[in-house]
């Protein structure tokens, strides 16, 4: 993960005085996080490169809002949600995840605020995340390409190392 990150932008300063000071640390809550919760941690990470520009931002959620996968922002100005650090946010973003992936229960308290909006196991593929390829009409992202972009960059991380 560090050495796509390393590819791609350079680990924001924002984050010096958060729980992930550094790039290792950044990377470390998404290995654990998505271990805890039976997610993997290349798709997370990937996701969140994606969502967030590589932690640049730009669009309608902030760097400040520790949100990495743009949940709540639902387009038109939406800020959507915010989380109290780095962990949190990511641990959000897992749980969002795993309430696509599958229909277990989760391995820590919730800290989604939109989990129970998921249906649970809509998509256990990252080629169902995107909204028109998937067979249910559910998903995370209204781009037909998501998935794919996903899983380019699920590539490039895979071959990163």
């Amino acid at each position: 993960m560090m050495a796509y990150y390393k590819k791609h932008a350079t680990y924001p300063t924002f984050y010096a005085v958060s729980d992930a000071p550094t790039l290792k640390k950044f990377c470390e809550f998404y290995y654990k996080e998505c271990e805890k919760e039976g997610i993997r941690a290349e798709v997370a990470f990937a996701q969140a490169m994606h969502e967030t520009n590589f932690l640049r931002y730009g669009g309608d959620v902030g760097i400040e809002q520790f949100n990495f996968a743009g949940i709540g922002a639902t387009g038109g100005g939406a800020k959507g949600n915010s989380f109290a650090t780095v962990r949190i946010g990511i641990r959000a973003q897992v749980q969002h995840l795993k309430a696509y992936a599958n229909t277990e229960p989760l391995a820590q308290e919730c800290v989604d605020p939109r989990f129970t909006y998921v249906t649970r196991g809509c998509a256990p593929y990252v080629e169902w995340l995107s909204i028109p390829n998937n067979p249910y009409g559910k998903g995370w992202a209204t781009d037909p390409n998501y998935a794919a972009k996903l899983r380019r960059m699920i590539s490039d991380l895979r071959n990163s190392g």
